[in-house]
């Protein structure tokens, strides 16, 4: 049987569901497989795209900087998060009791609510880069890492001090918001939580792009990197899209039990969100591993064996210059547009003197 957090009852924490809410054992197993797999490549992947920024000094460039912010994320979803879920897929229930589901839930939604803020700070970045032609330093992209995990940290962490708190979700085996919770701190932390840490990064994400969209559609592409920089662009955008299209039918659950009150649905309905959701951490490594062609180089050189296994494909005949995200790496200091104009008229003049 599987057991639901109580939220309305301090004194009475679980409560049993009735039987006939259970997933079939099968179902159980079944996802417990998948998802050994799933955290398996999901592993390799991040830890590859860590492994290689960590070893190779030209790459930690700002963009490098918060695309590795992001797998460090991943991988720890898929080290820490998928054991507690897989560990309790074969038991057919969540068997870590009420400290391992406020630990699971508070770790799952800081993770997931860093992913979000940091896709949002990064496509703000490509837009200002983009459109206005303005760079970010690695120290910016540092502080802008930081302020994202303090942001998601600050969310995650509230429920442990009674706003709201973390419940075993309907599949029985995961937990997370209560999203079906009906008290005023359970009402006001949901609608928080959609509105400032999913709907603004997401509106965030949507403005950027469509002003990015407008800046490309004017402009004709004259130089190679101008090329590039749009490349860079559709990756990002590719990992953003991978993202949303694993969490946002899991927001759609949650927004329709927020306001219908109804937790009466299909429980393998309800479910698929759920699991779909987990698998988040499996695709941004493997979108830069395929798309972005510097790392592939990188890759080839530390990890021989992702391109035996056919992960990557080096592409030499294409050489481009790096301009990604407005890698300053010579200089260390962001620059926008008229500042370049400025400081190239005053090396002509110094010429003249």
């Amino acid at each position: 049987m599987i057991v639901v957090m109580n939220g309305t009852n301090s004194s009475k924490f679980w409560t049993i569901a009735r039987e006939h809410e259970k997933l079939a054992d099968a179902m159980h197993y079944a996802i417990g497989v998948a998802f050994v797999l799933i955290m398996l490549i999901s592993t390799l992947g991040n830890g590859g795209v860590m492994y290689v920024f960590i070893r190779t000094r030209n790459l930690r460039t700002p963009n490098y900087f918060l695309v590795s912010a992001l797998c460090l994320g991943d991988f720890l979803m898929s080290t820490l998060g998928m054991p507690m879920f897989i560990t309790s897929c074969f038991f057919t229930r969540w068997i870590l009791g009420r400290v391992g589901c406020l630990v699971y839930g508070t770790l799952m939604t800081f993770l997931g609510l860093s992913q979000i803020t940091l896709l949002a700070s990064i496509a703000f970045t490509r837009y200002r880069y983009v459109v206005n032609n303005c760079s970010i330093d690695t120290l910016v992209a540092k502080i802008v890492v930081i302020m994202c995990y303090l942001y998601a940290f600050i969310f995650s962490l509230a429920p442990l001090f009674g706003w709201s708190r973390p419940v075993v979700e309907p599949i029985g085996t995961s937990c997370g918001p209560n999203w079906a919770g009906t008290e005023p701190r359970d009402v006001s932390y949901n609608l928080t939580i959609f509105v400032l840490c999913f709907f603004v990064p997401l509106s965030i994400i949507t403005f950027s792009y469509f002003m990015i969209y407008l800046k490309i559609k004017r402009k004709r592409i004259h130089k190679k990197t101008d090329g590039y920089e749009n490349h860079v662009t559709v990756t990002i955008l590719l990992m953003i899209v991978a993202f949303l299209l694993s969490w946002s039918p899991y927001a759609a659950l949650a927004m329709y039990v927020i306001i219908t009150k109804n937790s009466t649905m299909h429980l393998a309905l309800s479910s698929v969100p759920v699991v779909l959701a987990k698998t988040a951490p499996l695709w941004n490594p493997y979108i830069y591993f395929v798309r972005d062609r510097r790392f592939n180089k990188e890759c080839e050189k530390l990890l021989p064996i992702f391109k035996k296994l056919g992960i990557f494909e080096s592409h030499r005949t294409e050489q481009h210059e790096w301009h990604q995200m407005g890698d300053t790496s010579s200089t260390n200091v962001p620059l926008c547009e008229h500042e370049k104009q400025k400081t190239v008229a005053d090396l002509k003049k110094a010429r003249t003197f």
